[in-house]
């Protein structure tokens, strides 16, 4: 009698049939699991209520499967203790809010991240990093489908999307925001896999890499845009080094060429100069002169309650108490529930504390990323993090459904795997 690698006890060259049958039932739960955590972030680009779905039947599958008996994997996770001192931070908000319908849909926003809790006690190997990536790259891809047929006008067949419009343009079923900065993320993600080959091969990687460069330009998301010319030659410098290192830099540039010739970008960089026309002349009925309105308005917030701030989700209703004082300046007929900055939310909501908090709950996922980037699965998250990061200034993020549970998913991977395929 002996022990084989997987420490079942073998007779021979064969294991008892009731350990090897549970054996295999463990190996194919994990798969599943694995499957069903993976599975929100092919649906984002796609669906927000498949994505919901998704989350809850991960939820479903983690409680009957018993993950959660490894639960104490969590506590050694860098992120934990900021993360809980976030979501305390929240709780501890509703105490003093005035709007406690919005300060619990905020809360809500936040069970996204007990997700990176549970993803924590899965068993990780390199295959599940792999499948979390594919099914990212797949929602994108089929997105991208969907937004090519409405670029051709061949859609009428397909539900309909109410958010397109002409400044956003063939966004498939997604929010535009949130497709610019998922599609900035895979062209940075397939920017290291061209190199390294770890989850597609490299033929994959250029089709995949024109095809979502071609959406990024032709949409509306000038996040993702911004993220993608800040960040993609910034990215090509650290993965190319020495002799390519100039072939990869006149990649990066003619990147940005080509994005800065699109009619749609064009459109949107005359919008902006427009904005701030109009913004200097006193009108502030525009998109980015809104913004600024919402960002004066939070910086009194934090200005008047900087020890508190005035409790959680109570930005709108503190903003309409500013307006009716002619604090800043009057938005007649639009409701504003948040000042489209994260930092800046957590600035009027929670006050400084609360700032610095979600400042250092950022800086711990990241970090952990940051040092191991060399690592597929540290550059995937530094990647999703740099561009969250970024995001962040112009939109809060931190309260958007889409964009947290991304987090809470990304969150959960570990930087380094250590267990091969």
């Amino acid at each position: 009698m002996a022990m084989n690698g997987s420490g079942i006890k073998t007779i021979g060259n064969f294991a008892p049939a009731g350990q090897e049958a549970a054996c295999v039932r463990n190996a194919s739960l994990d798969a599943w699991i694995l499957f069903f955590f993976a599975l929100p972030l092919f649906m984002s680009p796609i669906s927000t209520s498949g994505a919901a779905i998704s989350k809850v039947l991960f939820a479903v599958v983690w409680l009957a499967g018993g993950y959660w008996r490894n639960l104490r994997k969590t506590l050694s996770r860098p992120w934990f203790w900021p993360l809980a001192a976030v979501l305390a931070i929240n709780i501890l908000g509703m105490l003093w809010t005035r709007d406690t319908a919005r300060g619990l849909n905020v809360l809500s926003r936040l069970n996204c991240f007990l997700i990176a809790g549970a993803g924590a006690t899965l068993p990780w190997d390199r295959s599940s990093f792999k499948l979390i990536v594919r099914l990212f790259l797949a929602g994108l891809f089929l997105n991208a489908v969907v937004g090519g047929l409405q670029w051709t006008h061949l859609d009428s067949w397909l539900p309909v999307n109410t958010e397109i419009n002409a400044s956003t343009g063939p966004t498939g079923y997604s929010n535009h925001i949130f497709l610019s900065l998922a599609l900035a993320n895979a062209l940075l993600w397939l920017a290291y896999d061209f190199k390294h080959k770890v989850v597609l091969p490299r033929t994959w990687n250029v089709v995949l890499a024109l095809l979502f460069f071609t959406q990024l330009i032709i949409t509306g998301g000038r996040a993702g845009q911004a993220a993608f010319i800040l960040l993609f030659p910034l990215a090509l410098w650290m993965l190319y080094p020495g002799r390519w290192r100039r072939l990869a830099m006149a990649v990066g540039v003619l990147s940005i060429i080509g994005l800065s010739l699109s009619p749609m970008v064009q459109g949107r960089i005359r919008t902006g100069i427009n904005d701030l026309s109009q913004y200097h002349r006193g009108n502030v009925d525009t998109s980015m002169g809104l913004r600024f309105v919402f960002w004066e308005g939070a910086l009194k917030l934090a200005e008047e309650h900087p020890l508190l701030g005035v409790g959680t989700g109570d930005y709108g209703v503190a903003m309409a108490g500013l307006q009716r004082t002619h604090a800043i300046p009057g938005t007649p007929g639009l409701l504003i529930d948040h000042p489209h900055n994260s930092y800046l939310a957590y600035l009027a909501d929670l006050g400084f504390p609360g700032f610095f908090i979600l400042l250092w709950f950022l800086w711990r996922v990241t970090k952990e990323a940051w040092e191991n980037r060399g690592r597929p699965e540290a550059w995937f998250k530094l990647c999703y993090m740099c561009i969250f990061l970024l995001g962040s200034f112009t939109d809060t993020l931190i309260w958007g459904f889409d964009n947290t549970l991304a987090l809470g998913l990304i969150m959960a991977i570990p930087a380094v795997i250590s267990r091969p395929d």
